[in-house]
């Protein structure tokens, strides 16, 4: 890999905000907060297409929250002209988990897909005590129960990545997307080194799809940046759809 690739100014484009595209193996979580090794604060950009048109970017950040052992993960759209036909540039994505050494528990998960409206907007709270998430699904409350190990969409992304940092292999576990549980499997499918807009890297390449669906997305991870993801692809019936790939990092 480039140990210094040069980096890549853009200015905004089209975010695509796969839901469920990062995802990860994730246990049970003790009340401690003990630091886990390795995970650490970042900023990743990615220039998006859709069936080979390009969109614009999606931007990326996990940070610690404001108490030992809290982490928030945050998506930000940046579409360009053509782009803003099915994405607003103020669409974001906001999660608040905890993370310790023994996994990652969502807390609050907040989507807002940018218009004034409400119908696609997502906002969840778990309460693990009772073993339950409810918040309000495209203008639609809900309530269910969770079992552990649950993650909503942006906190398998941390989850992910801690699990990659301690060796361990993801197999599969519930995601909550939006109002629905959801089961997802996970597989290795070795290693490859693979060139991007920020650079060559030498990657780990995992694949998951929702149990009954006919989607598939395969990422690559980098290593040398804590396994951060510099590539994914979303299939669909075998044909490819959707393409991140990095174009920025930064470790603030």
């Amino acid at each position: 890999m480039n140990s210094q690739p040069e980096r890549r100014r853009r200015g905004p484009g089209r975010a695509w905000l796969g839901v469920g595209l990062l995802a990860a193996l994730a246990g049970g979580l003790a009340g401690a907060a003990e630091e886990p090794a390795g995970l650490q604060p970042y900023r990743a950009r990615y220039e998006a297409s859709y069936r080979g048109i390009a969109g614009g970017d999606i931007e990326n950040g996990l940070r610690r929250g404001a108490t030992p052992g809290q982490w928030i993960y945050e998506s930000r759209a940046y579409p360009n002209l053509l782009g803003r036909i099915a994405v607003s540039p103020q669409a974001h994505e906001r999660g608040v988990m905890e993370v310790t050494a023994s996994g990652v528990r969502p807390l609050r998960f907040e989507f807002d897909d940018g218009s004034d409206k409400s119908a696609k907007d997502v906002s969840i709270s778990f309460d693990w005590a009772a073993g339950r998430a409810s918040g309000t699904s495209k203008g639609e409350p809900f309530d269910l129960a969770v079992p552990p190990g649950t993650q909503d969409t942006a906190s398998v992304q941390a989850a992910m990545l801690q699990a990659l940092l301690a060796g361990r292999a993801p197999s599969g576990f519930p995601i909550l997307t939006g109002s629905k549980l959801r089961q997802y499997r996970y597989w290795s499918e070795g290693r490859a080194r693979i060139s991007t807009p920020y650079g060559e890297f030498d990657t780990v390449v995992w694949a998951n799809q929702r149990d009954g669906s006919d989607r598939l997305t395969r990422i690559w991870h980098a290593p040398a940046l804590g396994y951060v993801p510099v590539q994914a692809i979303q299939y669909r019936k075998g044909n490819a759809e959707s393409l991140l790939r990095i174009v920025n990092f930064e470790r603030p």
